[in-house]
């Protein structure tokens, strides 16, 4: 197949499918502490929540919630002693079983008691028969609370599993959702953000990173989204390739490729002073082949050039050139690096198709030239 054949299919693809733009989940503080699915973390917040009496001032917004989900069970009408009588309880966490297990969480009082098995990533592998005969109350039941549903099919073997009930830490929560309107007004602020926060970090454990629609999307045109892959790839190439030949040919300086696969290869180029490392031009190109199509031209000044900045308003510098001169960023930044001239440029096809040409002309019409051989004078002296 010829290259234009192809690049026409590949037009054609793009022209007639939208391609489905992935939602990303959003940011929790338990994702940021890189915690998000730590079954003892969720436990101990799940214990504060379940407290009636802690400073959140929710009062029994989680129990309530929980046993309203149990209600409407077989397990919970054949418990409705239980669900009717469930207050005045204590909390206790990796509460110790008589065969040395630990039970993640147990809502206790002398007559009423839940078995609390919270299980996030974890298969369910815990003997329920030691859990159940640990708890002495008359009354309890247990809850495996999960990610996904886990039929009782899995757990049947257990002598005790009639008693034990799956839901899902997403269908809790959203009880506790349809129920926290009447707290909120009481509720301490501080933790009707923790709570928000932790629902959302149980929405994003509980939800797939893509849904069915985008993966049958993906299986149908995994061919042509492929090759759209490599046309990209292709075009990030040429602008690599392009901006290296600026620098290659430029007089004065050397062409500073970053490692490959460094954060920086796909970010930018620096073509360095022959006469003084610390003065460079800086090309940043990230956000030219995102869809901003823009180009950013820096003379950065590093280290050592960079002790008293004061000096270099000793330069005489024309008014053209001193309007890319002193950016804030020159001013203000106690980094090691230090942007003493910038400017930016938005780019049409031609321009990135002679992308070497382009840098160089800019370089040269922008005074970006004239001002980098006035620093290296200056730094000489």
């Amino acid at each position: 197949m010829s290259e234009n054949i192809k690049f026409q299919e590949l037009q054609n693809f793009l022209n007639q499918n939208e391609i489905p733009k992935i939602k990303g989940k959003p940011k929790t503080f338990l994702g940021i502490a890189k915690q998000p699915h730590y079954e003892n973390v969720i436990s101990n917040i799940y214990a504060f929540f379940f407290n009636v009496n802690e400073e959140h001032h929710f009062k029994d917004l989680f129990i309530k919630s929980l046993l309203e989900l149990l209600k409407t069970s077989r397990l919970g009408k054949e418990k409705s002693t239980l669900i009717n009588t469930f207050f005045n309880f204590e909390i206790t966490t990796e509460y110790t079983t008589n065969k040395g297990g630990r039970i993640d969480l147990l809502l206790s009082s002398p007559e009423n008691s839940i078995i609390i098995e919270n299980k996030v990533y974890h298969h369910l592998n815990n003997n329920l028969d030691d859990y159940w005969e640990s708890v002495s109350s008359t009354n309890k039941i247990g809850v495996i609370l999960s990610l996904q549903h886990i039929s009782r099919s899995n757990y049947s073997a257990f002598e005790y599993a009639s008693n034990f009930i799956c839901i899902t830490h997403k269908k809790l929560m959203q009880q506790i959702q349809k129920n926290m309107g009447l707290y909120l007004l009481d509720a301490n602020e501080k933790y009707t953000i923790f709570l928000k926060d932790f629902i959302q970090n149980i929405t994003n454990l509980s939800t797939k990173m893509m849904n069915k629609k985008e993966i049958d999307f993906y299986f149908k045109n995994q061919q042509k989204i492929r090759d759209t892959k490599a046309f990209l790839e292709s075009v990030e190439h040429h602008v690599k390739t392009e901006i290296e030949k600026a620098g290659n040919v430029l007089n004065g300086v050397n062409l500073n490729t970053p490692r490959a696969n460094s954060n920086s290869s796909n970010v930018l180029r620096y073509f360095i002073s022959d006469k003084n490392k610390n003065l460079m031009f800086t090309i940043l190109f990230d956000k030219l082949t995102n869809g901003e199509n823009k180009l950013v031209i820096i003379i950065e000044l590093q280290h050592k050039a960079l002790k008293d900045k004061r000096k270099y308003h000793k330069i005489d510098l024309s008014e053209e050139e001193l309007k890319i001169c002193f950016t804030d960023n020159f001013l203000n930044t106690n980094n090691f690096w230090a942007h003493f001239a910038l400017k930016e440029y938005i780019l049409e096809a031609e321009d990135i198709h002679n992308l070497s040409s382009f840098i160089i002309d800019k370089l040269e019409k922008d005074n970006f030239i004239s001002i980098f051989r006035k620093l290296e004078s200056f730094l000489e002296n």
